[in-house]
This record gives C-alpha cells, sequence and structure tokens, in this order.
C-alpha cells in the first residue's frame, strides 16, 4: 500500500523538482531520495502523506539548488533547462500537475530567484500551499515568508529590456503554437522583415550547446540581430536537414534533423503578440528528450 501511494504522486514530485532544477536526471534522483526517506519513515507518523511528500522533495530540491550554481561555473557556454518531458501519461498528467510552469520561460524566470526564493514561489503559486506551509519548507517564520514571496514576485515580474522573459499564462501553448508556425514560414521564406517583424524589439536569443556543438557562446539582443543570425545560419544548413514543428505539451518546438539526427530545437516565448525569448538547444544531451516528438 505505500508503494501504491508513493507511485501515484510520482508523476507530481518529478514535476515539482524539474520546476526547482531544470533537469531531468536531478530531478530524478530528488524523487529516488523521497522514496528513500518515504521508505525509512513509519507511515502511522504521517498524517498527509501528500504534503509529507512534497515537504520532502522541496527540502532535498532546495540543498541541490544550493550547489546548482557552482556546478554550472563549469558549464560551457549557456546554460538552459532541459525541455519538459512528461513521465507519466497525458491523462493520469492533468490530474496530477499544472501545465503552467513547465515550460522553458517559466523555469528560466524561476533562475533569477535564489533558492528559498525559488521554493517559497512554486510551493505558493503553482501547489497553492499557504505562507503557514511553506514556513517549516524553508525554516522561516510565516512573516518572513510572506516577505520572501514578495521580493520573488518582484524579481520574476521585472520588465527589463534585457530580461523580459514573460510570466508564461494559460493561453501560453496556442500563442507558442502561433509564433512557431510564423518563425518558420518567415525563415524558409528567406524574408529577413518577415522574421524581424515576428520578434519583439527587445527580444533575447539563448543558446545552450555544452561545448558540444556549434552555437552562439553568448545571449544576442535586438530584433534586427537575432533575425540575421537565424537568416544567416539557416543558408548554411546540410542539404539534408529537414525542419518540422513539434509540440511537448508545455511548449512548441522549431525542430531541426539530419538525417536521423536531431541537431537543433528552437523554443519561443511570446508576450503582448511578439517573441521576447528564443530557446536554442544544441546540446545533443538535452536535445534526446525531444527526439520522440512527431510533427504538430
Amino acid at each position: 500500500m505505500a508503494d501504491q501511494v508513493f507511485e501515484t504522486h510520482r508523476g507530481r514530485l518529478h514535476a515539482l523538482a524539474y520546476r526547482m532544477l531544470g533537469s531531468h536526471a536531478d530531478a530524478e534522483d530528488a524523487v529516488q531520495d523521497v522514496w528513500l526517506r518515504w521508505r525509512a519513515t513509519a507511515k502511522d507518523d504521517i498524517r498527509d502523506a501528500t504534503a509529507w511528500l512534497v515537504r520532502v522533495c522541496s527540502n532535498i530540491c532546495l540543498d541541490v539548488l544550493k550547489s546548482a550554481r557552482r556546478q554550472r561555473e563549469n558549464y560551457v557556454g549557456q546554460w538552459l533547462p532541459e525541455p519538459w518531458a512528461p513521465v507519466v501519461e497525458a491523462e493520469a498528467e492533468n490530474n496530477l500537475i499544472e501545465r503552467d510552469g513547465l515550460g522553458q520561460a517559466y523555469v528560466m524566470m524561476l533562475e533569477r530567484l535564489g533558492p528559498v526564493e525559488r521554493v517559497a514561489l512554486v510551493l505558493h503559486d503553482v501547489f497553492d500551499w499557504s505562507h503557514e506551509e511553506i514556513a517549516p519548507v524553508i525554516e522561516r517564520t510565516e512573516n518572513n515568508t510572506r516577505q520572501i514571496l514578495f521580493r520573488a514576485r518582484r524579481k520574476v515580474n521585472r520588465e527589463h529590456d534585457r530580461d523580459p522573459t514573460p510570466v508564461p499564462d494559460s493561453e501560453a501553448a496556442d500563442k507558442g503554437q502561433g509564433a512557431a508556425f510564423a518563425f518558420v514560414d518567415a525563415l524558409i521564406g528567406g524574408d529577413l522583415q518577415a522574421l524581424i517583424g515576428q520578434l519583439a524589439p527587445n527580444v533575447i536569443m539563448h543558446s545552450d550547446s555544452g561545448g558540444k556543438a556549434p552555437a552562439a557562446a553568448n545571449p544576442i539582443y535586438g530584433a534586427e540581430k537575432v533575425a540575421r543570425f537565424f537568416t544567416g545560419v539557416w543558408r548554411k544548413k546540410a542539404e539534408n536537414a529537414v525542419e518540422s514543428i513539434a509540440f511537448d505539451g508545455t511548449d512548441y518546438w522549431l525542430l531541426l534533423h539530419e538525417g536521423d539526427s536531431l541537431v537543433s530545437a528552437v523554443g519561443f516565448a511570446q508576450k503582448d503578440g511578439a517573441v521576447v525569448d528564443i530557446f536554442v538547444h544544441r546540446n545533443p544531451d538535452k536535445l534526446v528528450f525531444l527526439q520522440h516528438l512527431g510533427r504538430a
């Protein structure tokens, strides 16, 4: 029975840990640690299994987050969270976790926060925990927790011309589909002005290759620079390259295959009808999470 209880929560815990850590391997490690602690704990002492599991998972993620930034100092080039890959069937997933907060834009937005702020915001905004429930997880008083959430919300809602990643909304997926198709049409047509027209003036292009494939070493800012970069790269793509658009349950992606290999994945975040962030994955270790996707 205890094993069954845990398994019904596995999808929720993985999604929680993924939001916190941006890595499926780290998320799975965190869930495994929760499992070991669950097995070692007397179940008679646990009044609310869901709350206990979420609290323990959050504490484990908090410890990981405190070391994650030091680990990334050794990462080659820009770092992006791994694309979301559901670990449970879509029908069951809808009953376990909310869709908002699993896309690139949301997880990148959380990167602005310190570890305690990140845990508090996810528990409050995604899992609807109260300040009283969050306080013992982050080892703060209830009043301190309110202040931490206030500061966190100010950070994620700021609109700076070099940091425009928007807070995702419930219609993000539908908007992402339109952005992806419009972007691809302009790119394939070689229409620079049409491409610029899809982008916000302060758009940022983020690229992640982990040093394992050619990619822009630093973010590229501004609609014209980003558009010229893409049109230049697109003219040089391999003759056997095939592009398609796919949906991973949260984000739409422009996928570029060379033969049987997925070599690039491009995701989009929109605000006010324009693309404000572009996420380019070139690291084969992260592209593996999109290999199974078909055309949207």
